[in-house]
């Protein structure tokens, strides 16, 4: 049911002629010689590899981590490498004349990036860019969720004061489906948040993950929160089922289970939150 993408590269071939004295002849091209370079292994080549394909200027401060782990079905260790330009929002703030907005709104936008290293194929992904706050750098971790034999990729970035997740997996070839994202907390520094707890549990099919949505409170919680973006909430309980979602592999996504669906498993869902 898995659907794969597969990119075909083409390649254009010139030849020149040359017509020299009342005849037409073939000359060879003449070419500089170059050495043929080998690739430079992926930890000394990815910083300006990311640098090339966001157009980061020398001057500009930027962090990235990389966090390594086998992604795919295979032997091969992968690499997921995060890029946080805090910088680069406050200076687009700074052009645009809007500090006070912006810094109001989270500072909000186009400033949190990963890219996924695939190391069977020795390649480093297009930019995938995660619309979030810049205050805090996107936080990676890695569960086996579509299948047993591989590791699928969890995010967790902020809004303002609201915390998301979102999960990726390897459709193969150096690609990554976006299969599920959902809000994680919000109203983080106020009274009563709302919290959300994310369970992994086996589908009835025995071989993914079906991801799980409880009410949830903060463990300990305290509305006296000084930073919003260095705060990272515990969440351990589980309150009534909200949503399942099972996997699909002919697409990539999760879908939700109906209530026919739930009640044949003995389950019950009481959909969303009221504030």
């Amino acid at each position: 049911m898995k659907t794969l993408s597969v990119i075909l590269f083409s390649a254009l071939l010139t030849v020149l002629f040359v017509q020299c004295g009342g005849e037409t002849q073939t000359e060879p091209v003449q070419e500089k010689a170059v050495k043929p370079t080998k690739k430079e292994p992926f930890d000394k080549r990815y910083k300006s590899e990311i640098e090339a394909k966001l157009k980061i200027g020398d001057k500009e401060k930027y962090s990235y981590h990389v966090y390594k782990a086998f992604i795919n079905a295979d032997s091969i260790e992968d690499a997921i490498i995060t890029v946080n330009r805090m910088q680069f929002a406050e200076d687009e703030a700074i052009k645009s004349g809007k500090v006070t907005k912006a810094v109001e709104m989270g500072y909000v936008g186009t400033y949190n990036y990963f890219f996924y290293y695939d190391g069977a194929i020795d390649q480093i992904s297009e930019p995938i860019n995660v619309p979030s706050s810049p205050g805090r750098e996107l936080d990676v971790s890695f569960t086996s969720i579509t299948s047993p034999y591989k590791k699928d990729i969890v995010i967790d970035y902020r809004i303002r004061n609201s915390g998301w997740r979102s999960y990726f997996t390897s459709t193969g070839d150096g690609h990554l489906s976006l299969m599920f994202q959902w809000k994680w907390f919000d109203h983080v520094g106020e009274a009563v948040p709302e919290v959300l707890n994310h369970v992994l549990e086996l589908s009835p099919e025995g071989q993914s993950q079906d991801i799980s949505i409880y009410q949830s409170a903060i463990d300990g919680y305290s509305p006296e929160v000084k930073d919003v973006y260095a705060y990272v909430p515990k969440i351990t309980k589980k309150g009534a089922l909200m949503y399942r979602f099972f996997y699909d592999p002919a697409v990539s996504k999760f879908r939700i289970y109906s209530p026919q669906m739930l009640s044949d498993m003995g389950l019950t869902a009481v959909g969303p939150l009221k504030r």
